[in-house]
């Protein structure tokens, strides 16, 4: 991939890591240029990084609570500005599912970002990303 494809949106700091690169704390959030995917990518390690999506403009149904304790991590007041990202992972014969369970949120007051998981059983870690692709292996 071209980084000159790419826009850079800023730094973003996660105090705890990320599940399973607790070790990482600093990534650079891009989004492709005209594409409603973005990356999140260590400035540590370059090998890690994760292909989100916004997951309102997927799936417009979508929302949850955030927990006080993840609001305390963030350091989320009342006038902060909030972004939601999804993890999607590319699975075999071209099909793309999204981690509706365990939503990245960003404190963009702070630049400081969690993966929460959510206590709700109504939402999948494997959620297809695009629903034709689910009916079409019906």
């Amino acid at each position: 991939m071209n980084v000159s494809q790419q826009m850079e949106l800023g730094k973003l700091f996660f105090e705890d890591g990320i599940p399973g690169f607790s070790h990482l704390q600093f990534f650079q959030l891009m989004q492709e240029e005209e594409s409603p995917f973005f990356l999140i990518q260590s400035t540590e390690e370059e090998d890690v990084g994760f292909w989100v999506i916004d997951p309102f403009a997927f799936f417009p149904e979508y929302k949850f609570e955030i927990s006080d304790v993840a609001k305390d991590a963030l350091r989320i007041e009342e006038q902060s500005q909030i972004a939601v990202f999804c993890i999607v992972t590319i699975r075999g014969s071209n099909q793309a599912t999204v981690n509706l369970k365990a939503p990245i949120v960003v404190n963009l007051s702070n630049r400081m970002g969690r993966q929460v998981i959510l206590q709700e059983d109504i939402y999948s870690i494997r959620q297809p990303l695009f629903e034709q692709q689910a009916a079409d292996r019906k």
